[in-house]
């Protein structure tokens, strides 16, 4: 391994020196090394200038990322070494001022003094933890602050450029689509209005979830090539020698506009009817196939105002990710916005609300239903994660433990004959129109499934705490499992548990050397794995041990994590695993959602034959 190094000399607006801040990274697996100078500012050593980032280098640099990512790229989970520098022994310093002011625990101080009473020096350590996104490496000199460097803070466990993204379009469905359940408290309070929203984020909120790739670029390309058209009649003025044909309404305008009549000498029959005229030009009706309809109208309307949304939007908002997304929004919509059948499309009038090709037409319809949901002005805000969305930075494991409650709650949805909504899962306060979701006790989600010729009842918690002292048992410490299924069969509870596991390094490191500190070894070897194939974490699975061992009438204790490794832990002589860990990434979660289905029902078929109501054999199991 050898040391990667970011060298920045930060200078104020005017130019003025404030110091030399160091970034090191002594990780770096790799021989290869070099020295650039990326500008008069940032010296890269060993830092590897490439195409497309990984998720393993601790450093690296992009020059043809896009506008919508900075260059200099770092990791979450990853540790830091910081060191700053400057002659002005005399000021005062806020070191990586706008990291401190998002998250006190990314930047730690040395205690230790480091300098000479010529030289200002002050070291410590950076980690990101489980934050990712875009942020900056800055430093303020008396109260001026530096000029800030952008860069960007990628997953480890998940593809930062298209599963993060895919996860954040996933949470922001969930709550747009709490207004369109039938049931909602929320539903029957909505008319559709043009005022205002109480924050711009939910105008945000709406725009992720539109821009995902399945929603407004798949319609937009569909509709382009399939855009709806009509017959369009109009009359034109021909001369009578060109007229194409001659029928019961071209003789009325003949008799009607005598004026247009002239004598000739010909002896046309006609015009022995007009007593020898004839007239010199006819009324001709013609039919054109047109796409200028009201529907074309309004899809261009649409798309025109999500575009001055996007632009006001950005009026409003700070660097970073929403900034970042917004750009890339609004490039998207000039993209659309180019097409050469949009020439042929006038201005919309009035929105035709009556139209069936709106309500019922594929592309159109999704168009319709995308303008009602930005045009009910819902004053809805889902407090979790909306916090998230402070500052630059996002807190992944969290978000990541959200994300995985829907897709749990999917997968049961799909077994149960008995549906939940939307309405069941949040909590709303009528008093702000904000949401949160519900946990605890008060999170219990009611399934029914039929399988195996039995109606199974499925109970889901979003965390449930067990104690010594509750109806929930555990008969030592209290615990709180991201998601418990309480299943019944035949009388007899049985808890399966679920954890969404998306922790930082440090935590598994601190959580071994509780265990046993003879373990480094191995651990390190371990890791080295972990990184490459992105496995599950064995301090992970200990604390599935512990759910499996302390809470009454558990069954199992899983973790679900973004990798791409699934595996099941078993006692001897038993069905239904004890432990064990589940892939769950967004952008794979199609195939992973069957996989957890299919385990849920293999589950219930052990329970079933442990109470004795179906006989099988242990290979009849698809674990």
């Amino acid at each position: 391994m050898i040391e990667q190094k970011v060298i920045i000399h930060l200078t104020d607006e005017n130019d003025n020196e404030i110091g030399t801040l160091t970034v090191i990274s002594p990780d770096y697996r790799s021989n290869e090394k070099n020295n650039i100078n990326i500008s008069n500012s940032i010296t890269l050593n060993n830092v590897p200038i490439v195409d497309n980032p990984d998720n393993l280098t601790p450093i690296q640099y992009c020059p043809d990322i896009g506008a919508n990512f900075a260059n200099l790229m770092f990791l979450e989970e990853t540790e830091y070494q910081i060191l700053f520098e400057s002659d002005d022994v005399n000021a005062k310093y806020d070191i990586l001022y706008s990291l401190i002011k998002i998250n006190d625990s990314h930047f730690k101080k040395f205690r230790f003094e480091l300098g000479d009473r010529k030289v200002y020096k002050i070291a410590g350590t950076l980690n990101f933890r489980s934050y990712v996104g875009k942020s900056f490496l800055d430093v303020r000199k008396n109260n001026a602050g530096s000029i800030k460097i952008p860069i960007e803070v990628r997953s480890k466990k998940m593809d930062y450029f298209s599963q993060y993204s895919a996860m954040i379009a996933d949470l922001s469905q969930h709550s747009l689509n709490l207004i369109f359940e039938v049931n909602s408290p929320l539903y029957q309070e909505f008319e559709l209005d043009y005022h205002q929203k109480e924050t711009y984020y939910e105008d945000f909120m709406f725009l992720e979830y539109l821009f995902r790739e399945d929603n407004l670029p798949s319609i937009f390309e569909y509709l382009s090539k399939n855009l709806h058209s009509q017959l369009k009649n109009y009359s034109q003025m021909v001369p009578t020698s060109l007229a194409a044909n001659v029928n019961q309404n071209t003789l009325k305008n003949i008799i009607s506009k005598p004026n247009k009549l002239v004598k000739i000498n010909s002896a046309i029959k006609i015009a022995e009817k007009l007593n020898g005229h004839l007239p010199y030009e006819i009324e001709q009706v013609k039919h054109e196939d047109t796409i200028d309809i009201p529907e074309n109208r309004f899809f261009k309307y649409f798309l025109e105002l999500i575009r001055d949304l996007v632009e006001k939007l950005l009026e409003n908002s700070s660097e970073g990710y929403i900034n970042d997304k917004l750009l890339y929004f609004r490039d998207e919509l000039e993209y659309f916005l180019s097409s050469k059948f949009f020439n042929h499309i006038s201005a919309m009038e009035y929105v035709p609300f009556n139209s069936q090709i709106l309500h019922k037409k594929e592309g159109y319809r999704e168009i319709f239903q995308y303008f009602l949901m930005l045009e009910f002005s819902f004053r809805l805000s889902w407090d979790e994660i909306n916090d998230q969305f402070k500052g630059f930075e996002k807190k992944l494991s969290e978000l990541y433990e959200y994300w995985c409650y829907f897709k749990l709650l999917k997968v049961l949805n799909n077994l149960s004959v008995k549906k939940i909504g939307f309405e069941d899962v949040f909590k709303i306060n009528n008093d702000n129109w904000s949401i949160s979701i519900k946990k605890g006790v008060g999170s219990r989600k009611n399934f029914l499934l039929t399988l195996y010729g039995y109606e199974i009842e499925i109970e889901l918690f979003y965390n449930l705490r067990f104690s010594d002292n509750s109806k929930y048992r555990s008969y030592s410490l209290a615990f709180k499992p991201d998601y418990t299924l309480l299943v019944t069969i035949g009388g007899k509870t049985n808890y399966i548990h679920f954890d969404a596991k998306y922790r930082s390094e440090l935590e598994i490191i601190e959580d071994y050397d509780k265990i046993d500190s003879s373990l480094d070894e191995e651990i390190e070897k371990r890791d080295e794995v972990e990184e490459k194939d992105r496995i599950f974490k064995d301090g992970d699975i200990y604390k599935m041990h512990t759910y499996k061992d302390s809470i009454l009438m558990t069954e199992g204790a899983y973790v679900l994590y973004p990798g791409n490794v699934t595996k099941q832990f078993f006692e001897s002589d038993t069905i239904i695993p004890s432990v064990g860990a589940f892939s769950l990434t967004p952008g794979n979660d199609y195939i992973e959602e069957n996989n957890l289905e299919t385990f849920i029902k293999e589950v219930i078929k052990a329970l079933l034959f442990y109470q004795g109501l179906i006989t099988l054999d242990f290979d009849s199991f698809n674990y």
